[in-house]
């Protein structure tokens, strides 16, 4: 569903006036659209990010490529934010799936004994980058499958690819809190409906995911 009818949904539950024609450019920069509908724009990218990163989203993945070059082992996620989330790391020319380390074993491994460059076994994140051990020695295919978050939502036909119900009452629970009860659904029940809705939309999409909130014992 596009940004600007988002925004409607969350107007009509608030008897307000909708925004009757797509704008040109960015919301926030467009003088006309009135100052009630930017606000429940801000609302809805507001309440994006907190559905966004309460689960890992199957409409939100994406596999990544880098490909290594020798001796060098700091490597950009290309379109990765500071909420991306990394779930797989895999070598797709050696076939082998590597390990996350934490920053104090990948440091102990890199910095202690003698070093030699080699393909890597492990990975450490740090901000929207990934560093492997041990350096690679060699080109190798590495393939990144993560959760990668839309950006704040701006154009009125820019597409959400999060949940959109969530979001919908999410925001209209904050547009309640922000001007008061409304002498209908006050901000709490409206709170709850979202928190509801999103639980039932992480099961739901957990189902597209198998075994991945399965645990064994090891």
């Amino acid at each position: 569903m596009a940004y600007r009818q988002i925004i409607n949904k969350v107007l009509r539950r608030l008897r307000e006036d909708t925004v009757d024609a797509d704008w040109i450019g960015s919301l926030s920069e467009n003088s006309e659209v009135d100052s009630y509908a930017q606000l429940i724009g801000d609302f809805i990218n507001e309440t994006k990010v907190s559905v966004e990163d309460a689960w890992q989203w199957s409409s939100l993945r994406s596999v990544v490529s880098i490909s290594t070059i020798a001796n060098t082992s700091l490597y950009a996620i290309t379109g990765a934010i500071d909420r991306t989330k990394v779930l797989q790391v895999i070598d797709n020319t050696n076939n082998l799936q590597l390990k996350q380390m934490s920053d104090s074993s990948f440091y102990k491994f890199k910095f202690t004994g003698s070093q030699a460059s080699n393909a890597p076994i492990a990975f450490r994140l740090t901000g929207t980058s990934i560093e492997f051990y041990p350096t690679p020695d060699a080109v190798i295919d590495i393939k990144i499958h993560l959760v990668l978050p839309q950006n704040d939502l701006t154009t009125a036909d820019e597409i959400l690819t999060a949940p959109e119900l969530p979001i919908v009452l999410g925001a209209y629970s904050l547009a309640l809190a922000e001007r008061g009860e409304d002498g209908g659904t006050g901000d709490n029940p409206a709170l709850v409906r979202f928190n509801s809705t999103l639980s039932d939309a992480i099961t739901q999409d957990q189902n597209r995911t198998i075994d991945e909130t399965v645990w064994y014992a090891s």
